[in-house]
C-alpha cells in the first residue's frame, strides 16, 4: 500500500522518524495544522493508495478534495509521534474525513472490547431484574444512594447514576426511618427507574416493605436479621460476614429460599484492606460458584485519595478475586463520578482477563489527569527568547468587568450587558468579543485565563472560584 503524509516543515523530522515505510510531502508552511486543501491543489497525488493530511485540519472539507483528485485522502494522527502505530491500521480500518486517526482508532478499538465484553453476559448465573450476574458475566456496578433530600431529588440521583453506567440502583435506609416515607420513595424509584432496585437495610420492617413493591434485591442479610429470610419471595439476597466460615453456612442457609444469593465477606476501609483481600480469596477457594459482591466504596469514601486510580485498582483486584458486584455510592464531591469510573473499570477489567494481558491500550482507559505518551517536540530557539515577568499594574476595563461562575457543569460569564453560558472557554470568549463586551488587550487575557480555569474546573468537577487558581494538591507549586 503507497501512502503520502502531508506535513509541515516543523513536524518533517518527526514525521519521516514515525511515519517509516511511507512518502511525506512538506507544504510551504511551518506548522502542519495550517495545511489546508489549497496548498494541495496542484500536487501529484496519482499513485497513492492513501493520502494521510494532519489530524488537526479536520475543519476542513477534505472530503470534497478527496473527490476531485480522485485519490483517498484522510486525516492522520493529531501528533506525529502516533503515526508509528496508526499505520498499522492503514489496510484494516478506513480512515475518516473528520475524526483524526488516533481517535478512531481508539473508539475502533473500544468498540471491540465492550463487544466482546458484552457477549460474556450470555454466560451468567442468574439474573438480578434483567441484568446478568455472576459465571463469566462482566462485574456489574450496584450504584448506592445513600441519602437524599426529596423524591424530586431522588429521581435526580437515579438518573444520574443511569447516565453513569449504573447496572442496578440501590437505595440505602438509615436506621431510623418513617415507613410510609420509606414506602413512598420505593415505589417512586421502582417507576422512575429502568434499572433494577436494590434495599440496602439490617431492618425486617425495611425488607418487608421493600419485597412488597417488588424490589428486585435486598441487601443484607446476616446472623443478627437471618430470621428476615421468610420474608424473599424472587429476589437477589445479598449475604454478609466477615467470618468466611460463618459467611459459607449463612449462604447454603439462604440458598435452601431462593437461588439468586451473593456473597459479600466485607471490604474494609485502609488499613484492613489486605485482610479484607485475603478473606475474599479464602471464600473464592472454598465456593467457587456463589457471586461475589466488591464494596468498592467503603475504601473511595473513606480514603481521601482522588477515586479515578483507586476505583481501576479495586475493580482489577475484584476481577482477580472472580468478583462479580462492584459496590459503590458517590456520598462526597471526592468520590462523584466513581459509578462512571467502575464501570469503565469493569471493561477493562474484564477484556483485560479475556485477552490474558495487562489492562492497557483497550481503546478504554481512567486516564485523567495523567497521559500514556510524552509527545517529544523539537527544542525551541531560545537564543533571543524575553524572561517572562508579571505586570503589577491594573487599569479597569471601561466596557466592565465579568464575574465567571460554574454551575451544573456549565460556564456562567456575567457582564453588566448580558450573561453568557456555555461549555467551553473559547465559545464563552469568542461571544464576549462579537457582542464587543472588552476593550482591553490586559482584559481579554485575563478573561481567556479564567474561562480555561472555568472549564478545567467543570470538566473534573472541581469547585472555581475567580482569581484563584485551580488546586491540584499534590502537583500544586
Amino acid at each position: 500500500m503507497r501512502i503520502l503524509l502531508v506535513t509541515g516543515r516543523l513536524a518533517e523530522e518527526m514525521v519521516r522518524r514515525y511515519g517509516e515505510g511511507a512518502e511525506v510531502k512538506v507544504c510551504d508552511i511551518d506548522v502542519a495544522a495550517f495545511i489546508t486543501p489549497s496548498m494541495l491543489e496542484d500536487a501529484d497525488l496519482s499513485g497513492y493508495d492513501l493520502v494521510l493530511v494532519p489530524g488537526l485540519t479536520y475543519s476542513y472539507n477534505w472530503g470534497d478534495f478527496e473527490r476531485k483528485k480522485g485519490v483517498k485522502v484522510r486525516l492522520g494522527p493529531i501528533h506525529a509521534y502516533d503515526l508509528q502505530h496508526v499505520l498499522k491500521f492503514a489496510e484494516k480500518i478506513e480512515f475518516s474525513h473528520k475524526i483524526p486517526a488516533c481517535r478512531l482508532i481508539e473508539a475502533v478499538k473500544a468498540e471491540e472490547v465492550i463487544k466482546d465484553v458484552d457477549a460474556l453476559d450470555e454466560k451468567f448465573s442468574f439474573k438480578i431484574g434483567d441484568i446478568p450476574v455472576g459465571g463469566e458475566s462482566r462485574m456489574k456496578v450496584v450504584a448506592e444512594i445513600a441519602s437524599f433530600c426529596d423524591f424530586d431529588d431522588l429521581r435526580a440521583k437515579i438518573d444520574h447514576y443511569a447516565e453513569s453506567g449504573a447496572d442496578i440502583i440501590d437505595i440505602g435506609v438509615p436506621l431510623e426511618f418513617d415507613v410510609e416515607w420509606l414506602s413512598r420513595a420505593i415505589k417512586v424509584a421502582i417507576d422512575h427507574s429502568s434499572l433494577p432496585l436494590s434495599i440496602d437495610t439490617f431492618s425486617r420492617k425495611a425488607i418487608e416493605i421493600a419485597v412488597k413493591h417488588g424490589v428486585d434485591m435486598v441487601m443484607s442479610l446476616s446472623r443478627q436479621n437471618m430470621d428476615a429470610i421468610d420474608l424473599i419471595e424472587h429476589q437477589a439476597v445479598v449475604v454478609v460476614d466477615r467470618d468466611v466460615n460463618a459467611l459459607i453456612k449463612l449462604v447454603e442457609k439462604v440458598k435452601e429460599r431462593t437461588g439468586k444469593v451473593i456473597a459479600d465477606p466485607v471490604l474494609d476501609p485502609p488499613l484492613k484492606v489486605a485482610e479484607s483481600i485475603a478473606r475474599y480469596a479464602e471464600f473464592r477457594r472454598r465456593d467457587e460458584k456463589t457471586p461475589l459482591l466488591f464494596g468498592a466504596g467503603n475504601v473511595t469514601e473513606l480514603s481521601d485519595a482522588d477515586s479515578v486510580g483507586m476505583n481501576a485498582l479495586l475493580a482489577f483486584i475484584a476481577e482477580e478475586l472472580k468478583c462479580n458486584l462492584l459496590f459503590t455510592t458517590e456520598a462526597s464531591p471526592k468520590t462523584f463520578g466513581s459509578v462512571r469510573e467502575l464501570r469503565i473499570a469493569s471493561y477493562l477489567a474484564k477484556a483485560a482477563k479475556l485477552r490474558n494481558s495487562p489492562p492497557k491500550d483497550a481503546g478504554v482507559s481512567l486516564l485523567a489527569l495523567k497521559e500514556k505518551v510524552r509527545y517529544v517536540e523539537s527544542p525551541p530557539d531560545l537564543s533571543k527568547a524575553v524572561k517572562a515577568e508579571e505586570s503589577r499594574g491594573f487599569v479597569r476595563d471601561p466596557f466592565g468587568d465579568f464575574i465567571i461562575q460554574v454551575f451544573d457543569g456549565k460556564i456562567v460569564c456575567k457582564h453588566d450587558r448580558m450573561t453568557i453560558v456555555g461549555e467551553k472557554a473559547k465559545e464563552v470568549a469568542d461571544t464576549a468579543i462579537k457582542n464587543n463586551l472588552l476593550s482591553r488587550l490586559d482584559h481579554a487575557a485575563y478573561l481567556g485565563r479564567e474561562l480555561m480555569k472555568a472549564e478545567i474546573a467543570a470538566l473534573l468537577k472541581k469547585s472555581y472560584i475567580q482569581d484563584r487558581e485551580l488546586n491540584f494538591g499534590f502537583y500544586q507549586k
